[in-house]
């Protein structure tokens, strides 16, 4: 099976349709003009007639009572259109009407109301006729501009011209008829007019369309092309939109929106795959270390270490520390790992939380576990600081905020802050340490990175806080930064208010 190419069915499809459009405006030339000969033809019979009699009584000839012709010398002046004796047509009238009207080439007849036939001429020529039916609606004064009769060979057109009614009966019908072999041959030669135009157009189209068709495919040429080039791998390929607003000038726009949107696909992907890489990279060093840690203990524990109480007991401390410090640092990553696959709080988790509560809870703790610290709380009115969200996880927020400024800043004051504004609660932790420095504040909030100023980590966190505490007020459509001044830092986290309850 011989398979065509798109520019081949277009054009094969182009010719069709020409094809078809112009046989179709061919076929309606061909009859318009038939039937406009017919009717200009019978107008001309009708303006013949007119003109006959109008020239009968200008003339000041009539119609003697033997039918022929005679001239205001030898008779009186009498108005001949027509004759009539007894509500009917007198057959010297009708025959001078019919001999006046009648020609080599035109054949006339006079008939009364019952179209009986009262004249013809020319002589000897036996006039075509129509069905009785026709003859009487015409004398009912329902003509048709023309009626044609006779076959293909002997056509002829008649028009029938009613003489109307005096004293309440009808006079009758005069019939003028002629072939319509002149009709016919101009209606020939416009077909062949019509034949030859089309021929030659139809050639002119084979020679030309291929050329334009292959024009007009170009900017879906051009699509393919960038197609393949996209598959390939080049991302940055483009299509130029043509100006039209047709079919292929919208192809041509969804295909640049779609490479677009694959380039900004692919540029994600990357980005996460490096961040992930990044990720895992940064996981195992920070899990490395205790796994070090407890190697070494327990080879000094297999050495003999394990026969002295103390050195035993230290190893098993050390053991201790570092295991906790790996469970923290796995649970961390679970728990980023959860916020970021979701994204957003479950709607069946959510829940009125006062964040006030939640930084006094936290304050009680940190009391507890640090009782050297100075902390301050510069609370608004109570009960205006509601948000609607997971309570453990806004704990954690507010719990890890303390953790690390417990970390980076020891000492000083720690000030805790809230307030509504614009429909928000703004949460922020102050402390009096040596601040972060500026090329580290944009990156605080990445996982494991430690760039802030301040030594040592008494906490023995995992370095995920500060990236839990964004993971869980982005996911309650909020949002968090840092600030730092030689005076220290400042962490702020704005979560939407929930208007508080009468």
């Amino acid at each position: 099976m011989v398979r065509m190419s798109l520019r081949a069915r277009l054009s094969l499809l182009s010719l069709g349709l020409l094809l078809v459009l112009l046989v179709a405006g061919g076929i309606f030339q061909y009859v318009a003009l038939g039937e406009y000969l017919r009717r200009d033809e019978a107008n001309v019979l009708l303006q013949r007639y007119g003109q006959t009699v109008a020239g009968l009584s200008v003339r000041g000839r009539t119609c003697t009572s033997h039918g022929q012709l005679a001239t205001t010398a030898t008779r009186p002046a009498v108005r001949p259109s027509p004759a009539v004796v007894a509500g009917q047509v007198t057959t010297p009238a009708a025959q001078c009407i019919v001999r006046a009207l009648g020609s080599s080439d035109i054949t006339a007849m006079a008939m009364d109301s019952r179209a009986g036939m009262i004249a013809s001429a020319p002589d000897g020529v036996g006039p075509p006729t129509l069905a009785l039916p026709d003859y009487l609606s015409a004398t009912g004064g329902n003509v048709r501009p023309y009626y044609i009769t006779g076959g293909a060979g002997s056509e002829s057109l008649i028009v029938l011209h009613n003489l109307g009614t005096r004293n309440g009966r009808r006079l009758g019908l005069i019939q003028m008829s002629e072939s319509t072999a002149t009709l016919r041959q101009t209606q020939a030669r416009l077909l062949t007019v019509l034949a030859v135009a089309t021929g030659a157009l139809m050639l002119l189209a084979l020679i030309l369309m291929p050329g334009l068709v292959g024009r007009a495919l170009v900017p879906l040429r051009r699509v393919t092309e960038a197609s393949a080039a996209l598959a390939g791998g080049d991302f940055t390929r483009r299509v130029a939109e043509p100006p039209a607003t047709d079919e292929v000038g919208r192809l041509a726009r969804a295909f640049n929106e779609m490479a677009a949107a694959v380039q900004q696909a692919f540029a994600l992907r990357a980005e996460s795959e490096a961040e992930m890489r990044h990720f895992v990279g940064d996981a195992s060093h920070e899990l490395r270390t205790p796994l070090t840690t407890l190697q070494g203990q327990l080879d000094l524990l297999g050495r003999g270490a394990a026969a002295d109480a103390g050195t035993r007991h230290e190893s098993l401390t050390a053991m201790q520390r570092e295991v906790r410090r790996m469970s923290g640092l796995v649970e961390d990553l679970l728990t980023l790992t959860r916020l970021e696959g979701v994204g957003t709080v479950e709607d069946k988790v959510r829940e009125p939380v006062d964040i006030d509560v939640l930084v006094a809870d936290a304050v009680d703790e940190q009391s507890v576990r640090a009782p050297e610290q100075r902390v301050e709380i510069e609370a608004g009115a109570p009960g205006q600081a509601l948000t609607s969200g997971n309570a453990d996880q806004l704990r954690r927020v507010v719990l890890n905020l303390a953790n690390n400024a417990l970390a980076h800043a020891p000492g000083g004051v720690h000030t805790w802050r809230s307030r509504v504004e614009d429909e928000e609660i703004v949460l922020s932790l102050s402390d009096q340490g040596p601040g972060i420095p500026p090329d580290a504040l944009p990156r605080v909030f990445d996982r494991f990175y430690s760039g802030r100023s301040e030594t040592g980590n008494p906490g023995g966190g995992s370095g995920l806080g500060l990236a839990i505490v964004k993971s869980v007020v982005e996911a309650h459509g909020g949002r968090v930064r840092a600030r730092s001044t030689p005076a220290g830092a400042t962490i702020e986290v704005r979560l939407p208010q929930l208007a508080p309850t009468a």
